[in-house]
C-alpha cells in the first residue's frame, strides 16, 4: 500500500515537472526571440543579457518547484493512511475483528441515513449461553476462542449481504440487517443459532458446545428509530434467555421461534 502511494505521488510529480519544464521552455524560446530578434547573429547587448538573466531567474525555480513537492505529497499520503488505520483500529474489536460498539453505531447510522424513508430494518441481539460457566470451567483463553468462533459464524453468514455486525462487549453481539423484514431477519438469526449449536468448539484439548440466544426486532410496517429497535431486540433476547436459551425470539410476537432441544 505504501509503495503504491509513493509510486502515485512520484507519477504526479513527474507529470507536474514535465508540464512546468515544457511551459518554461516555450516561454524561454518566446522571450529569447523577443529579446534577440529572429536574427540570431544580432549583437548581444548588455540589456539583452540582463533581460535573459531575469527570465532564467524566474523560470528555473518554477521548473524545480514540482520536484520539491514530492516529499510533501508522500508525507501527506502517509499521514492520510495513518489516520485511516487509526480510525479502523478505533472502530474494530481487536479480539474478533468485528466492529466494536462505536464502529457499529457509526456504520449503522450511515447505512440507515442512505435508505429510503419507508425502508424496513432489522436488529439482532445475540448472546452466548452460559458464557461465564464456560470461562470458569475451561479458562479465559477458551472463552476468547469461543467469541472468535461465534464472530466467524456471524461474519460467514453475513457474506454477500448488507448486514453490519459488531461486538457489543463481553459475549454479546449485534447485527443490523438494512432493508430486512421479520421473516428474513428470523431466518438469518435461526441460521446463526443453528450453526453455533451444530458445531463443537475445540481449543487445545478442550471441547464444548457454545449455543446462542438471539432476540430479533424489525421495523417492518413501522417507523421506529435504530435505538428503539436495539431496545426491542434486547428485550427479546432477555425473553429468549428466560425461555431456556439456544433459541430465537422475535420482539412483539406471541409465537416464538424455539430451537429443538
Amino acid at each position: 500500500m505504501k509503495r503504491e502511494i509513493r509510486k502515485d505521488a512520484l507519477v504526479r510529480t513527474a507529470i507536474a515537472t514535465a508540464a512546468a519544464v515544457t511551459i518554461s521552455a516555450v516561454i524561454s524560446l518566446i522571450a529569447t526571440a523577443l529579446v534577440f530578434g529572429l536574427d540570431m547573429s544580432a549583437t548581444v547587448t548588455v540589456a539583452a543579457i540582463y533581460k535573459f538573466g531575469m527570465l532564467a531567474a524566474i523560470m528555473v525555480p518554477l521548473s524545480i518547484c514540482p520536484l520539491m513537492r514530492y516529499p510533501t505529497i508522500v508525507a501527506v499520503s502517509d499521514l492520510d493512511r495513518a489516520h485511516a488505520e487509526l480510525r479502523r483500529v478505533a472502530q474494530t474489536d481487536q479480539l474478533t475483528g468485528l466492529l466494536n460498539r462505536r464502529g457499529f453505531s457509526a456504520a449503522a447510522q450511515l447505512a440507515i441515513s442512505t435508505q429510503a424513508r419507508d425502508a424496513s430494518n432489522a436488529v439482532l441481539m445475540l448472546d452466548a449461553d452460559f458464557f461465564k460457566d464456560i470461562n470458569d470451567r475451561f479458562g479465559h483463553d477458551f472463552g476468547d476462542a469461543a467469541l472468535v468462533h461465534i464472530a466467524n459464524i456471524i461474519r460467514d453468514m453475513s457474506l454477500g449481504t448488507p448486514c453490519i455486525a459488531g461486538r457489543r462487549g463481553g459475549e454479546e453481539f449485534i447485527v443490523l440487517m438494512p432493508g430486512a423484514g421479520k421473516t428474513e431477519a428470523v431466518g438469518f438469526a435461526e441460521a446463526v443459532r443453528s450453526a453455533c449449536a451444530g458445531e463443537l468448539l475445540s481449543y487445545g484439548a478442550k471441547t464444548a458446545l457454545v449455543t446462542m440466544s438471539i432476540g430479533v426486532a424489525s421495523s417492518e410496517g413501522r417507523n421506529v428509530t435504530l435505538a428503539s429497535l436495539i431496545s426491542e431486540a434486547d428485550a427479546a433476547l432477555y425473553r429468549a434467555k428466560q425461555d431456556g436459551r439456544n433459541r430465537v425470539v422475535l420482539a412483539g410476537s406471541v409465537e416464538r421461534a424455539v430451537a429443538a432441544a
